[in-house]
């Protein structure tokens, strides 16, 4: 189903200075097709893979004019091709790409009809030697009233807090103000750079929901007195230094205001866990309140002295979602009955439910034709391609990997269907003769193939929805059916083992690290328990939400919720 859409660096050297003219062209206008190829590519991606997509701060971004888009990367692919369809006026990007994809003729081919700009990227080394040509092809673009994308956190990653602002994007407007005043050129319009906060409640799930929030502008008018200002003793270079300081700070706070930053992930965990339990289905909460509330949350629980039954608060939830991600469950699955409850109780509970989509089983036969080689290929494609300390590319994997294998189930059906037959039931004998054609068929099977996916994608978020339920409550009432387990559950209450560094974040004295004001510690990796049936925890896991429930009620006023 199509998703709800609604609206409402401070390291670096100097870059080289260089001479720059309007003779080169990146791109041919005919090859614009290319972007737009891809654009719609990125809106079946984006669309098909989360449910709901809220948008916010449009208003934010000029109809014309150069322009930068910076946001926050955590979610590779996927980043790009949600701001590819969301930016207002439908305006094109031209991304800051890494210099390797450009090896291969065939990406390179496509990349460069997109107006996508090579970037040397080299965490072992800073110099000047790719800067040069990186910003004499933005200034192109943005001579060009272009609109140029890029990631100033320089990768993607997975963190609980944004891990760097690099400055790149922001010398990149300086560099362009700079060459638009050399020799008398007529100044149009300055380049701006809009922010953007990019969150997602869970962007590895299917049928999850993503939130883009387009920020306050950056306008390089408000910096043009003091770029070309030089105070008595102070080259050019040092006034640049300093605006650049300036707007990256303005840049960066923003980014941190519209995403969701906790100093780890044990402040980040327990956070989402409270907010599961504050705002269950009874109690949805919109995209708009996502990241507030979520960021009024963490900032309770960081507290370093935090009362006592705050902390003991914060313990019971990490305790509660260590054991719901060893159950591979949500809070959500679980039923809103006591653990304590007859196991009759439990029966009809989770049972009725399975029942339910047992007997509309039949109706979904069609669209299990396609969800099951869907799934299938998603999760081969998961397993092939993705790196599992990298949690960043799973959406995208599974994305793709679902969209070829239904694809490819769309194409089998189609070729092995009855034409003959199909084309007896044409309303004259006319269509019919015109529907046997070569053209005619052509089209039929175009026709037909369209309406395949469409209704795929209308009801296989429902499907996937209804056998994820029937196989996490039959898990539950098996566990619940199950004698009690006698291991010992210490070690599955504690958290799962944190993620790998990315080499490419440099933590050393960088922003993010001096907004928490943490020093680098080194992580104690802690032993992994053995591998066990998710049922033999379901015990545990309910009365562990019982009592991190009655807990979490206890200090609702303290808590200020």
């Amino acid at each position: 189903m199509a998703p709800y859409v609604t609206f409402s660096g401070r390291s670096g050297t100097m870059p080289t200075r260089h001479s720059m003219s309007l003779t080169a062209e990146p791109t041919s206008m005919n090859l614009q097709l290319v972007y737009r190829a891809l654009r719609t590519i990125s809106d079946w991606t984006v669309h098909g893979y989360y449910s709901e997509i809220y948008i916010e701060g449009e208003e934010n971004v000029p109809q014309d004019g150069p322009l930068i888009i910076a946001s926050n990367h955590h979610n590779e692919i996927i980043d790009v091709a949600t701001l590819s369809i969301t930016i207002p006026h439908r305006r094109q990007l031209c991304f800051w790409t890494k210099s390797t994809l450009f090896r291969n003729p065939i990406s390179a081919f496509i990349l460069s009809s997109s107006g996508a700009i090579p970037v040397e990227r080299n965490p072992n080394r800073d110099d000047n030697s790719s800067k040069a040509a990186l910003f004499h092809s933005s200034t192109m673009a943005f001579a060009k009233g272009k609109v140029i994308g890029v990631f100033p956190e320089g990768t993607s990653y997975t963190s609980p807090t944004i891990a760097q602002v690099m400055s790149g994007a922001v010398w990149a407007a300086v560099e362009y103000t700079r060459w638009q005043r050399e020799d008398g050129r007529a100044v149009t319009k300055d380049v701006a750079i809009v922010p953007v906060g990019i969150v997602y409640t869970d962007k590895s799930r299917f049928g999850s929901s993503l939130r883009v929030q387009y920020g306050t502008p950056i306008s390089m008018s408000d910096y043009v007195e003091d770029l070309f200002h030089n105070p008595m003793g102070a080259s050019a270079d040092d006034v640049a230094y300093g605006v650049v300081r300036e707007i990256t700070q303005r840049m960066e706070q923003q980014l941190f205001s519209m995403t969701i930053n906790a100093s780890d992930w044990e402040t980040l965990y327990a956070a989402e866990t409270l907010r599961a339990i504050v705002y269950g289905r009874e109690h949805k909460l919109s995209l708009k309140d996502w990241v507030p509330v979520t960021q009024r949350f963490i900032d309770l629980l960081s507290d370093p002295a935090p009362s006592e039954p705050v902390g003991r608060v914060k313990e019971s939830l990490l305790k509660y979602f260590s054991l719901l991600r060893r159950t591979d469950l949500l809070h959500s699955d679980l039923p809103c009955i006591p653990s304590s409850s007859p196991r009759l109780s439990y029966f009809l509970n989770l049972a009725l439910p399975s029942l339910h989509t047992i007997i509309l089983a039949p109706l979904y036969v069609p669209i299990f034709l396609l969800h099951i080689p869907a799934c299938i290929s998603s999760e081969l494609m998961l397993k092939l391609v993705a790196d599992p300390d990298r949690p960043e590319a799973f959406a995208q994997c599974r994305a793709v990997g679902g969209g070829l294998g239904a694809g490819m189930a769309t194409m089998a059906i189609l070729w092995k269907a009855d034409w003959d037959r199909l084309l007896r039931l044409a309303p004259s004998p006319t269509m019919g003769a015109v529907l046997r054609s070569p053209l005619g068929k052509a089209l039929a099977y175009l026709t037909a193939g369209w309406a395949m996916i469409r209704c795929y994608g209308l009801l296989a978020p429902g499907l996937h929805r209804r056998l994820k339920r029937a196989a996490f409550s039959s898990r539950i009432l098996l566990g619940i059916l199950s004698p009690r387990s006698l291991i010992d559950l210490t070690p599955y209450t504690r958290l799962p083992p944190m993620l790998p560094s990315n080499v490419y974040l440099r933590r050393h004295g960088k922003t993010a690290a001096e907004y928490w004001d943490k020093r680098e510690e080194k992580v104690v990796e802690m032993p992994q328990p053995p591998l066990t049936a998710g049922r033999r925890l379901v015990r545990a896991l309910l009365e562990q939400r019982e009592e991190t429930e009655r807990l979490v009620q206890g200090v609702l006023g303290e808590l200020c919720l």
